[in-house]
């Protein structure tokens, strides 16, 4: 008699949220409508025709095609036995299972992650959709509604679901979007087709996205230093001389990367030194890249996506970087550990006029370039907390730059 009880309560309560509707009969079928929001599912217990003796001795073992009553008494006895509702109305109405299925394979709904998405082109740079939550159906709790429907009268009922929270909300992507790190470097001096350089390598840079784990080959991304690949020709360092080559400039953009990556929280995974001191760079903290063999490479190994926006404004070139918020700032340090005596100049006399108008008076002289000592230098960087405290001085570079002699030009 107890369990008795709690069955007809568990049926009260579950009719509790059903749409009575007056019940529809068709000579000894069964019907019932099932709703989800403006979806609209219909169940029919048609008799089932047996097939063989042995088919004919399981539709009656399972009351299949027994009177309504018949088979709900059999329903009730199976669940009191420690069947499930799901396991006993199939057992007695076994086509049921199919609109069951149909029901799910409509209703049932992943949930849908909040997403960021990223163009350093458009404002605001950033997009984030709102996540959705998924649903899905309770499956027993539908069989056990549908039982006391049945058992009720009723013949409409809502389809039972819960709710999936999705793993990612919007409020979340937000926190993923903050500034990190922003580092520039002045190139207002340079030559029209090398700040073209400049400007076109971190073009290529922009927009670019590094998940949790992912590199950053700055030639791969780059791309070949060649007038195919839409560089023009400037000066570069070779053999310790500057000399007029394809892509020259290109060195400023990577190594305003380097430095946003290294405040940024980024991990270095490869970087080499010029030969040379650059000018628009404190020592230890250039970044030298060739198309061959020397690549500047950086990788996020934090638990959260970065962004990054890259750009030349014809005067400077910038690249921030977006992301979590870092638990530390991080700052550089360049000491200079040891400087060389200035060497003198080499002359060369400008019969090219490549310096000089064919009138200028002879003997007119111009600097080219400006002689640098020899100059060994360390880089560190440095973490300062929340408070602003400093608590760590970690040092990440020690190198050597070669003196070099500079050029003055004389008109012939």
């Amino acid at each position: 008699m107890g369990r008795r009880c709690i069955l007809s309560l568990i049926c009260v309560f579950a009719l509790c949220t059903f749409a009575i509707l007056p019940v529809k009969a068709e000579g000894e079928q069964t019907y019932i409508v099932l709703t989800y929001g403006s979806m609209r599912f219909e169940y029919t217990d048609s008799f089932i025709e047996p097939t063989d003796h042995l088919v004919a001795q399981q539709i009656f073992e399972r009351k299949i095609n027994a009177p309504l009553n018949e088979k709900l008494a059999l329903v009730l006895s199976k669940v009191r036995s420690g069947a499930s509702y799901k396991d006993a109305m199939l057992w007695c109405f076994p086509l049921l299972s199919r609109v069951v299925s149909r029901i799910k394979s409509e209703v049932d709904t992943p949930p849908t992650d909040s997403e960021i998405r990223f163009d350093p082109n458009k404002k605001p740079m950033f997009e984030i959709t709102s996540e959705r939550a998924g649903v899905e159906v309770l499956e027993e709790r539908l069989y056990m509604d549908i039982y006391c429907a049945l058992s009720s009268g009723v013949s409409t009922i809502r389809v039972p679901v819960r709710y999936i929270p999705a793993a990612v909300g919007r409020s979340d992507n937000i926190k993923l979007t903050h500034l990190r790190a922003s580092f520039s470097t002045d190139c207002s001096l340079s030559s029209n087709e090398r700040k073209h350089n400049i400007a076109l390598a971190l073009s290529k840079l922009n927009g670019t996205s590094l998940c949790c784990g992912e590199e950053l080959s700055f030639n791969r991304k780059v791309g070949k230093r060649t007038s195919n690949n839409g560089f023009k020709e400037a000066k570069i360092i070779v053999g310790g001389k500057y000399v007029l080559g394809v892509g020259g400039g290109v060195c400023q953009a990577s190594t305003t990367l380097y430095n946003a990556a290294l405040i940024g929280g980024l991990t270095v995974e490869e970087v080499h030194r010029h030969t040379l001191q650059s000018s628009y760079i404190e020592p230890s903290f250039d970044a030298m890249v060739n198309s061959g063999s020397s690549d500047l490479r950086i990788k996020n190994e934090g638990d959260a996506p970065v962004f990054i926006c890259a750009y030349c404004d014809g005067n400077r070139a910038y690249v921030r970087i977006y992301g979590k918020r870092l638990k530390y700032t991080i700052k550089r340090s360049s000491e200079v550990t040891f400087t060389g005596e200035t060497p003198g100049y080499d002359k060369t006399v400008d019969y090219e006029h490549k310096y000089f108008a064919e009138d200028e008076p002879s003997g007119t002289t111009k600097t080219v370039s400006y002689s640098h000592p020899e100059l060994h230098s360390k880089g560190y960087l440095l973490y300062y907390d929340l408070s602003g405290a400093l608590v760590e001085k970690k040092l990440i570079r020690s190198d050597k730059y070669m003196s070099v002699k500079g050029v003055v030009a004389v008109s012939p």
